[in-house]
Formats: structure tokens, C-alpha cells, sequence
């Protein structure tokens, strides 16, 4: 092992290097760092000698990274995260967990749960401050800083682990309005014959799935929109008859705003799940998010 004051020689080097690279040029790295542009140069050659490499072309205009440079500047750049780890074990060990989680959460399903569970989440810890992304985009957790989703399936190229928190399942719903002049539809062959309000995220909007029929069912649309809110808006002002997620409806079920009908015709149930990157070790903010979230989804009815 090398001698410390070796060490911190090379330590001293790299941070020189890194910031010539991040600030473009020797001159705006030395001001940045507070001392001369000669001994910066003179830091990044003597880490060139050490290495035995050269990490930087150097002309009069410009300079730009070897191979060999952005291999080592690819290192240099995850220390910022490493020591931000240290810190935030320190905190860890002491009993206060803190620091920002980021989590993105399909927009229907947040707008349904998430404000209740984060409520619960803060008054359980305090510290853990949470930006919660809704959206229904596929957020690629890695490059865009997420710590945590809430997802139908794991995308098939990222390398993620997926929990299961709980399940859902599609029921058809009307507005009672909707069967004031004849008896709503008995069998599912009958939906042809009434209005209903597709969703055209999906790639058969017109073709209604279900569990103990092979065949799917075609249905008549006038209006086709791809968002469940707006889709629970149309059926509640008697649109339509809708095909929602269970959990979207509850309340609406409850309050008779919305009736089910044809309870026979469900889809297949689908898991969603707590999806995060593999970390080594996980940090407790997110550690602790995953727990909570498990805990109060199996808590729910």
C-alpha cells in the first residue's frame, strides 16, 4: 500500500485533473481550486508520470481526453457520490435518517394513493424529504436520478429489481343515468350495442379482454382518450360505459356515482411493483421508503 502522504499527493492530482476537465481549460481549473495554472499543470503531469499514461491531448486551442483519460475521469466523477454516501452512513449510524428519495409513480395510480402514503411516510420520518414524479412515461431510473418507481413490469433493459406490492384488475362501470330508458347489458357480447369509452394508449383500444371469454370483445367508441381521469370524468358524466382500474373507483362505487356492471368480466389481474436499482449498499432513505411502501399497501383494502 502506498504511503499516505503519496496518497494524498494523487488524490490532490486527480481532483486537479477532474476540475481541468470540468472547467475546459488549466487557467479556469487553478482559479477555481485557488492556486496557479503552473501548478496545476504540474499536478496532471505528475499524475500522467504516476499512472504511467498519458490522460490529456494538450494543444493551444483545446484539450481533449485520451482513452486512457476518460477511463480514469469516469472514476473521478462517482467520488462526489461516494463521499455523499459516507456522510449520509455517518447519519445512518447516529439514528437519523435523512436526505432527498426521488420517486416517479404512474399518474393515475399517484394521483390515487400517494398523497396518503406520503403524509403517513413524513410522519414517520421527517428528515426524508420526497419528490414524487407522476407521470406515464417510462423513466429510465438510472440516467435521470430516480431512486425508486412504482411500475406495471420492470423495463426488459434495465438492470432493476422488482417488488411486488399489490394487484389490479379492470372493472366496466356506468353512470346510473347511463340505464334510465332500458337495463344495462347482461352479457358482454351486448357492450356492441352501447357507448363506451375506449383508451387509446393502448394498442386495441377496440378490443375488450377478458378472463372467461377467449375471444376478445369488439366495442363501439365515440370517444377514445388516453388518460383514466379523463376516461372516469366521461363515465361520470354518463358518456359511456368505462373500463377503469379497481383502484380508481372505489370511492365512486361507494358513493353510487358509478355503478359496476357485468362483475363477471374481469381482466387479468396485474401486478405493479416497487422497482430500484441494485445498490451496494442500498441507502436507508431508500431502504426504508421500500419497507413503508410494502407495509402500507398490504394495509389497504
Amino acid at each position: 500500500m502506498k504511503p499516505i502522504e503519496d496518497l494524498n499527493q494523487q488524490l490532490l492530482a486527480a481532483i486537479t485533473f477532474a476540475a481541468v476537465i470540468e472547467h475546459g481549460s488549466f487557467t479556469a481549473a487553478a482559479e477555481k481550486l485557488g492556486y496557479t495554472k503552473g501548478l496545476a499543470s504540474r499536478r496532471v503531469a505528475q499524475l500522467e508520470k504516476q499512472l504511467g499514461v498519458q490522460l490529456l491531448f494538450r494543444t493551444t486551442r483545446k484539450l481533449s481526453l485520451t482513452e486512457a483519460g476518460r477511463v480514469y475521469l469516469a472514476h473521478c466523477q462517482q467520488w462526489p457520490q461516494w463521499i455523499a454516501q459516507a456522510e449520509q452512513a455517518v447519519h445512518e449510524a447516529s439514528g437519523q435518517i435523512s436526505g432527498q428519495i426521488k420517486i416517479t409513480v404512474p399518474t393515475s395510480f399517484g394521483g390515487t394513493f400517494m398523497a396518503q402514503a406520503l403524509i403517513a411516510f413524513q410522519q414517520r420520518y421527517a428528515a426524508v424529504e420526497v419528490l414524487l414524479d407522476l407521470s406515464r412515461d417510462i423513466r429510465d431510473l438510472e440516467s435521470e436520478g430516480f431512486d425508486l418507481a412504482i411500475r406495471s413490469k420492470p423495463a426488459a433493459h434495465e438492470r432493476v429489481i422488482a417488488t411486488p406490492i399489490t394487484q389490479a384488475e379492470d372493472w366496466l362501470v356506468a353512470a346510473p343515468a347511463l340505464f334510465k330508458d332500458q337495463p344495462a347489458p347482461q352479457h358482454v357480447n351486448e357492450l356492441k350495442d352501447w357507448p363506451c369509452i375506449a383508451n387509446s394508449h393502448f394498442k386495441n383500444p377496440l378490443a375488450w379482454q377478458f378472463d372467461h371469454i377467449e375471444q376478445p370483445v369488439q366495442i363501439h367508441s365515440p370517444l377514445q382518450v388516453n388518460d383514466y381521469q379523463l376516461i372516469r370524468n366521461l363515465a361520470l358524466a354518463g358518456a359511456g360505459i368505462a373500463r377503469l382500474p379497481s383502484y380508481l373507483l372505489i370511492d365512486d362505487l361507494a358513493q353510487q356515482r358509478l355503478i359496476r356492471i357485468l362483475p363477471e368480466a374481469k381482466s387479468t389481474r396485474h401486478e405493479l411493483y416497487l422497482v430500484y436499482p441494485p445498490r451496494t449498499p442500498q441507502p436507508a432513505k431508500v431502504r426504508v421508503m421500500i419497507e413503508f411502501l410494502k407495509e402500507w399497501f398490504a394495509a389497504q383494502p
